[in-house]
């Protein structure tokens, strides 16, 4: 793991990585930042350039998995599932309930022995007692709602998988997008020194009479062009960090240098990484379990057809005074099935049916699209790797090309119209070959997302 060449590269980001805070450069004091009310825009990201500790991809990939919202939701949902599953067991446990009661009342006349008797007063009764029930059997309905609950539960900690794979894609894609951009910089800053030089050699020659004044003015525009393609570049740069920020989740941050990242490639063949996405995306796999709670749910729905058989028990205490002192108690049995409750059971049915088959096609048509997607990132790295190549040939010529037409120029030979036209070649073959560069490491990372395989391993750079 080495430092990029010629990477001032810096940028904030959080402090905290491998859960140590990162210190804090005294090279150079924060930016000031105006107050949200302030007419005076705030300081843009100041850039330290030495004495700053160096983050690696699989650092900032850590940092997102431990601060990053998306994974909080994830969790929260699996939670939330495992709280499905005991509220769907509840039925199998006994039920207790206790109760206290007072009641008072008043009656002018009663009929007592067959007379209406005056009365005056009332009548306070009190009662105390506990209830309990316990279901014995329900010929599935419980069972069937826990298995639901069950496979819900896998379906969202298969999601969170898919989560952690997602977002480690995202942090790989933000981390290369700021090393090109930055490289993008370094590229337009020396192309503002080489139209710098040429302005130089222009009014050089204008002065000694050799050149005439179009020669000055042309070297003059080409300056400004690349002063435009820096500040382009810059900008670009700075979204990129912001971006990179936003996938770690952490807006507080310290200013940390990037080191080099190069990814391993996987040595799979087309078919091979297909099968893999076929076997290891976790997004499949939370579709077979969704498939899984809608069978579930079709034989809950089926059960509703069937009776309930649970036992119960009381005792209880009711007196006109507190506390009671006389006693009953009971226990039983209850049996209660359906007769007719058409068309709400039968539609309960229709309904549970319809959503397994829904599930079923949607697990069949996400099937179809991770065969896809694991064959284009497949054949986009194979492209990416060709690119590459061609790009890297295509800066050695054009470097040439470029060091022949200044030689002509200094020697009086060629003009500075074909000076122009092989820098900005130049130019465009350096952008293309670190863009080309930078694709082969997305498109590692992208394959390995694709077939469900993209870990903090696999993030670690190669030699």
């Amino acid at each position: 793991m080495v430092r990029t060449a010629n990477l001032p590269l810096l940028l904030l980001l959080t402090g905290v990585a491998w859960g140590q805070t990162l210190p804090k450069p005294n090279t150079q004091s924060a930016p000031v930042v105006a107050p949200a009310n302030s007419s005076v825009p705030p300081a843009p990201v100041t850039v330290p350039t030495a004495g700053l500790p160096g983050l690696s991809l699989p650092e900032a990939a850590l940092t997102a998995l431990r601060h990053h919202p998306d994974l909080k939701i994830a969790d929260a949902q699996i939670d939330q599932a495992q709280a499905q599953m005991r509220i769907a067991s509840a039925p199998f446990y006994p039920t207790i309930n206790g109760n206290v009661r007072f009641s008072y009342s008043e009656a002018q006349s009663a009929n007592v022995g067959g007379q209406s008797v005056v009365r005056a007063g009332g009548v306070r009764n009190y009662s105390t007692g506990i209830n309990a029930s316990q279901l014995i059997t329900d010929f599935g309905k419980t069972s069937s709602s826990l298995d639901a609950a069950g496979a819900n539960k896998d379906a969202a900690i298969w999601q969170r998988g898919d989560a952690v794979q997602t977002l480690l894609l995202r942090v790989a894609e933000a981390y290369f997008t700021v090393l090109r951009t930055h490289q993008d910089v370094e590229i337009n800053k020396e192309n503002v020194r080489n139209a710098e030089v040429q302005v130089g050699r222009a009014k050089g020659f204008y002065e000694a009479g050799t050149r005439a004044r179009i020669e000055v003015t042309r070297a003059e525009s080409d300056l400004a062009t690349a002063q435009v393609g820096l500040i382009a570049a810059q900008n670009s740069e700075q979204k990129a960090v912001t971006a990179f920020l936003t996938s770690l989740g952490t807006p507080d941050a310290a200013p940390v240098g990037l080191l080099e990242a190069k990814l391993l490639a996987p040595n799979w063949t087309r078919p091979e990484a297909v099968r893999k996405a076929a076997e290891t995306r976790p997004d499949l796999q939370a579709a077979f379990a969704r498939v899984e709670a809608a069978a579930a749910r079709v034989r809950n729905a089926q059960a509703q057809y069937y009776p309930s058989l649970s036992a119960s028990y009381s005792y209880a205490w009711s007196e006109a005074y507190f506390p009671p002192s006389p006693y009953n108690w009971n226990v039983g049995m209850a049996l209660t099935f359906p007769i007719f409750n058409e068309p709400a059971l039968g539609g309960g049915v229709q309904a549970a049916e319809a959503q397994r088959v829904q599930a079923e096609g949607s697990q069949e048509l996400l099937a179809l699209q991770v065969q896809q997607q694991a064959t284009e990132a497949w054949l986009n790295l194979q492209e990416s790797r060709s690119r590459a190549v061609a790009a890297q040939a295509a800066l050695r010529s054009n470097e040439e090309n470029y060091r022949l037409a200044s030689e002509r120029y200094n020697v009086g030979v060629g003009s500075s119209l074909e000076v122009s036209d092989a820098q900005r070649l130049l130019i465009q073959a350096r952008s293309q070959e670190v863009q080309a560069r930078f694709d082969v490491q997305l498109s590692i990372a992208r394959l390995y997302r694709q077939v469900g395989s993209l870990t903090l391993e696999t993030l670690l750079p190669t030699n």
